[in-house]
């Protein structure tokens, strides 16, 4: 039985704690949160002792893992002592507010035998997974442009995404998605130039980035203060040989229209329904490393490449210009 404590009550707090309560051999014995989570563990992990400290959590209870899911400006003070302590951790995205907070995070683990597994989802969904690989065997050729969009309306978020210095707003918090997916399908990116707006608490972006192979890739971020407004995801990556589309929003969710022997396009439908909870095979995966010492199917180092990314697009906006990605160490 692998004994995991949450640390959190918000909303990724409860969809682990709802996966978690669907796998076998697996227990919830504590939550923790600054505001006592009594209710979240009476809902969700009806067996959690409720701590208000983390620190008390770690020295008072027999763990095997932590599940991370409070505000990015708290991964660090609380990752490093559970590392310390031997503790494999599950942090969500990302996986610090700052590099200093990422490094320090992976200085502690490879002094320790704990493993720390970023939490990046996306590459769970099944989706994005069929995506990549219908990439890497070439049915589009050589991908030269990729368009993402992803929208997710801001009305039912907790205060602290608006303040900048705790989350980093819309580019670190949301469009990160789309940077780890992009480095995972298309490769490493070295330069990125980003804008974006905000007003009454909306708060879009757009960045521009260009990866080591040449390719280019818009990545459109977006927090509306608009409860009528679905979350929504989109991408296109065109290839030298076919395009591959996918909008959440549409019945067929992948499309892949190559160029057949005759130059005719041809349309191709990837059915890929969602089988199994993503949430739940990331957690799954997880659960498998804490178990097994296996390596986990999201490394440390992809968690602070991806993190440099998304750290390059706030400052490329913050500055008006581009950025070059190595830049970025702070």
């Amino acid at each position: 039985m692998e004994r995991i404590a949450i640390l959190g009550r918000g909303f990724m707090a409860t969809v682990h704690a709802l996966r978690y309560a669907e796998m076998d051999g697996v227990e919830v014995v504590a939550v923790a949160s600054p505001s006592h989570p009594t209710e979240f563990a009476d809902k969700y992990a009806d067996a959690a002792v409720v701590y208000d400290d983390a620190l008390e959590l770690y020295d008072t209870e027999s763990l095997d893992a932590v599940d991370v899911c409070t505000p990015t400006h708290t991964h660090r003070e609380l990752v490093l002592p559970a590392v310390e302590r031997g503790l494999d951790v599950l942090c969500e995205k990302p996986l610090g507010r700052t590099m200093a907070d990422a490094r320090a995070i992976a200085d502690a683990a490879a002094d320790s035998d704990a493993t720390v597994v970023p939490g990046h989802t996306i590459r769970f969904f099944p989706q994005y997974a069929k995506a990549r690989e219908r990439v890497r065997v070439g049915d589009i050729g050589s991908p030269g442009n990729i368009r993402t969009l992803r929208q997710s309306p801001f009305e039912e978020r907790s205060d602290w995404f608006a303040d900048d210095v705790k989350s980093g707003g819309v580019l670190l918090d949301l469009a990160i998605h789309d940077f780890d997916f992009l480095r995972w399908t298309i490769g490493e990116i070295e330069r990125v130039f980003a804008r974006r707006r905000r007003w009454d608490a909306h708060e879009y972006a757009l960045a521009t980035v260009r990866f080591e192979n040449g390719a280019v890739g818009h990545v459109d971020a977006r927090w509306p203060r608009r409860p009528d407004l679905p979350f929504a995801t989109r991408f296109e990556i065109a290839g030298d040989e076919g395009l591959l589309e996918f909008d959440s929003e549409d019945v067929n969710p992948i499309d892949i229209v190559s160029t057949t022997a005759t130059g005719e396009p041809d349309r191709d439908p990837i059915d890929e329904p969602l089988v199994k909870d993503p949430y739940l095979r990331e957690l799954e995966a997880f659960v498998d490393c804490v178990r097994t010492g296996s390596e986990p199917p999201i490394t440390l180092e992809d968690g602070i490449e991806t993190l440099r990314v998304a750290l390059a697009a706030l400052e490329s906006a913050e500055r008006g210009e581009p950025v070059a990605v190595a830049e970025v160490t702070a």
